[in-house]
C-alpha cells in the first residue's frame, strides 16, 4: 500500500514538473514578437500606476508598453492606439497616464481611443470591435495569454498580431538588457492564469 501511495506522489510530482516546463516553454515561445505588418489600430494592456512624488505615475512596465506603442504609431503602422486599463488605488486612471505619455511622445489626441473597462485581459480583448485588426501591445512575458485569449474571443489569426514592449523605453531602466525586479512573481502569475484559461475552456 504504502509502495503504491509512493508512486502515485512520484507520478504527481513528475506531471507537475512537466507541466511547468512545458507552461515556461510556452510563454518563453512568444518573447521575440514583433509587430512589422500595419494595422488599423495598436491595443495598449493596462498596468500599475504607482504613487509619485507630484501624483501618481506610470509604473515601469505601463510606461514601456505605452512608449513602444507611440514608436509604433510613429513608424506608421497604425492609425489609432486603443488604451485599455482601469482605475488605480492612487487617485488616477491607467489610461488618463497613458494618454499624458502619448501626448508627451507626439501622438495627436485625435487618434487615441479610451477603454476605462480594462480591468484586466480578458476585459481588454472582450471590449474590442472585432471588424478590425490590431498590434496587441504588453511585455514579453504577458503575450502568451494575450495570444491564447484572442484567438479565444474571435480575433482570429489575421486579426492581430502581437508585439513586445521594448524594456528601458519609456521607463527609463537600461535599455533592453533592464528586467523588472518583480518578474519572476509576473511569470508565476502568468502561468497560472494560462492554466486557469487552458483548464476552463474544457470545462
Amino acid at each position: 500500500m504504502i509502495n503504491k501511495v509512493i508512486r502515485v506522489l512520484r507520478v504527481g510530482v513528475v506531471s507537475l514538473v512537466l507541466l511547468v516546463l512545458l507552461t515556461l516553454m510556452y510563454i518563453f515561445s512568444f518573447y521575440s514578437h514583433t509587430a512589422t505588418k500595419p494595422a488599423d489600430c495598436i491595443v495598449v494592456f493596462g498596468a500599475a500606476v504607482w504613487p509619485g512624488y507630484y501624483g501618481p505615475v506610470a509604473s515601469h512596465a505601463l510606461a514601456d508598453r505605452t512608449v513602444s506603442a507611440a514608436s509604433l504609431y510613429k513608424q506608421g503602422l497604425a492609425n489609432c492606439i486603443v488604451l485599455s486599463g482601469a482605475d488605480s488605488i492612487y487617485g488616477a486612471h491607467e489610461v488618463d497616464i497613458m494618454t499624458d505619455i502619448l501626448l508627451k511622445e507626439g501622438v495627436p489626441e485625435s487618434a487615441i481611443e479610451l477603454d476605462r473597462e480594462g480591468a484586466n485581459t480578458l476585459a481588454t480583448i472582450e471590449h474590442l470591435d472585432k471588424s478590425r485588426s490590431y498590434i496587441l501591445v504588453s511585455n514579453d512575458f504577458h503575450l502568451a495569454r494575450i495570444g491564447l485569449l484572442a484567438q479565444r474571443e474571435g480575433l482570429g489569426r489575421e486579426g492581430f498580431t502581437l508585439h513586445k514592449a521594448e524594456y528601458g523605453a519609456g521607463s527609463g531602466l537600461d535599455g533592453s538588457a533592464a528586467r523588472y525586479s518583480r518578474e519572476p512573481f509576473f511569470i508565476l502569475r502568468e502561468m497560472g492564469a494560462l492554466w486557469y484559461y487552458f483548464f476552463s475552456t474544457l470545462l
